[in-house]
């Protein structure tokens, strides 16, 4: 009963010819996507950078230190912005030495640049660059229930995988998946839940019923007893938060549509500990979810859900379907 009436409210802040028309999710969304570690772009620096199959770079002004996003050709004559040189906190054009910090600023003999507006927005978060697509954001990078200062976070290697972007969030909240796959058992019922119209959230509890090294591990940590907090913010980003004893892990999954698929980028939380154990604790959690998510990618790779999805045994699967059917849509042409 709860969980109809929490759909129903979400639906009605959704207009209904989204609601009525949309049979698959869109090819992209606007919001944030992780495109790599901050100290992968030092002061000066400038990096490609590639968000659903357009190109962009990045670069970090030398006096601020902030970094800005910005498409990756120049606007005047189409040079590649890549090749440029860091000038103060602008981006320099190497052919007419034009200058962008997320837009055009400035041209040699110019009194006034040509009107051009901000495609990208840059930030940095929990040691990571994030690059939001589609001008002014709506909303701020999400976090965790917790401070981030009280966590230490941990980067994975990202997962390419051949499937649009929505397939591994759909998977992440597949239960059948999770009991046949991933050897889990639900041990309470599963409260589904939209905190806003951008949010898709879960929670609920399982026990690990496999055998594998892994899962032994999982058992022994947990005593078989494992809380789970799963949350999706604008189909870009899913947070897992999991309690097992006293141990908690925060797990972020950073989702970015590429030309041939979707490249999966892991980053682990764990709280710090005055022990310094929270680094052994960080590399656990990377192990155990690494061994978890190596099952789901082979199963993914070339999958492609049939318009109008849907499963007739898992409602939860449903439910996340329609919600990444209702995220807004950015215009391609946009980003050209």
């Amino acid at each position: 009963m709860g969980t109809t009436r929490r759909y129903t409210l979400f639906i009605q802040s959704v207009p209904f010819e989204r609601v009525a028309q949309r049979l698959h999710p869109p090819r992209l969304v606007a919001g944030w996507y992780v495109a790599c570690a901050s100290s992968a772009l030092r002061r000066g620096g400038v990096q490609r950078f590639e968000l659903g199959g357009a190109p962009l770079v990045l670069f970090r002004g030398r006096d601020s230190g902030v970094v800005h996003a910005l498409p990756a050709h120049c606007q005047h004559q189409g040079v590649d912005l890549a090749r440029g040189t860091v000038v103060g906190n602008r981006l320099r054009c190497p052919l007419h030495h034009w200058e962008y910090s997320n837009r055009c600023e400035h041209v040699p003999g110019a009194a006034i640049p040509p009107a051009s507006f901000a495609r990208y927005q840059a930030d940095e978060r929990f040691g990571m660059i994030f690059v939001h697509l589609g001008g002014t954001p709506a909303y701020p990078i999400r976090g965790f229930s917790v401070d981030d200062g009280a966590l230490y976070f941990r980067a994975g290697k990202p997962v390419e995988i051949d499937c649009p972007w929505y397939v591994p969030i759909a998977n992440a909240f597949d239960m059948t998946h999770l009991r046949t796959v991933h050897r889990r058992k639900l041990t309470s019922a599963i409260d589904i839940s939209y905190p806003d119209s951008m949010t898709f959230r879960i929670r609920y509890s399982t026990a690990v019923t496999g055998n594998g090294w892994s899962d032994r591990v999982m058992r022994a940590l947990s005593g078989n007893t494992i809380h789970a907090d799963i949350a999706c913010f604008g189909g870009t980003i899913l947070t897992v938060e999991s309690s097992v004893r006293h141990w908690r892990s925060f797990l972020m999954v950073s989702l970015r549509p590429t030309a041939t698929g979707v490249s999966i980028a892991p980053m682990f939380g764990v709280p710090r500990r005055r022990s310094g154990i929270h680094v052994l604790h960080a590399r656990l959690s990377a192990a155990l979810f690494t061994a978890f998510l190596t099952r789901d990618v082979a199963p993914l790779s070339g999958i492609r859900f049939p318009p109008a999805f849907h499963d007739e045994t898992d409602d939860t699967v449903n439910a996340c379907y329609r919600y990444l059917c209702r995220l807004p849509e950015y215009d391609l042409e946009e980003m050209s």
